[in-house]
């Protein structure tokens, strides 16, 4: 998937600047994001950091508090733009398949631990394959996402991980390495999921056109200051 291209449609579908332009408009002789040529005339080559600026982001994380004292908003760093994945539930679901598009009844709850029945293994695997199909959906759509639990260790991070399984070229370790890289205290060989992430890395990957995970720009999405001392 060309991110940056989805990118460039989608600003243009809404009337947003490039990058290039607004440099320009500023009087600036920095290099334009996507390589080529400075402002100046110089020849430059793009960088890897500044190809996944150019495309959606992925935020992973938790949730801050609410009046309420549940975890239910938006932490600092997320955007009001990103689409929101709660890897906690999952409601009614719309499937497309070519033309035809179905509804499907929701998972319900995921609760923050080991599946204890074969029965409840099968649900996870629902639940994360859930999770990535949201996420890629998103990420077609040239959108940033939210990729959430409550304090951001072990569901949300999951949910991303399938992501990285399912929809793009990363094996095992690499996508362990890429969510530690974007949030270090996120579980990914440790996670609780980890049986269930693991047999969806020996699993086939989704039937499309697979995105290379080296291009993705996943951010740290923070979480509650509350939970900063949670394990």
């Amino acid at each position: 998937i060309d991110f940056a291209a989805l990118r460039r449609e989608r600003e243009a579908r809404h009337g947003a600047p490039s990058s290039a332009a607004t440099a320009a408009s500023a009087g600036s002789t920095t290099d334009v994001t996507s390589g080529g040529r400075r402002l100046d005339g110089v020849e430059v080559e793009s960088s890897p950091a500044a190809e996944r600026q150019a495309g959606p982001v992925i935020y992973v994380g938790g949730a801050c508090k609410d009046a309420s004292g549940h975890h239910a908003l938006r932490p600092a760093a997320v955007p009001p733009s990103a689409v929101e994945v709660d890897c906690r539930k999952s409601g009614t679901e719309v499937r497309v398949r070519g033309n035809v598009a179905t509804l499907t009844t929701g998972l319900g709850s995921l609760h923050d631990r080991k599946p204890a029945s074969d029965a409840e293994c099968e649900r996870v695997v629902e639940f994360l394959q859930r999770d990535a199909r949201a996420i890629d959906a998103s990420l077609r759509r040239g959108e940033s996402v939210w990729v959430h639990c409550a304090q951001g260790f072990n569901r949300g991070p999951g949910g991303l991980l399938a992501y990285l399984l399912l929809y793009t070229d990363a094996s095992w370790d690499e996508a362990c390495g890429a969510l530690k890289a974007a949030r270090p205290r996120a579980r990914g060989r440790h996670n609780t999921f980890r049986q269930q992430l693991e047999q969806l890395a020996d699993g086939p990957k989704a039937n499309v056109l697979l995105a290379d995970h080296r291009s993705l720009d996943i951010r740290d999405g923070g979480n509650d200051p509350c939970d900063d001392d949670r394990r």
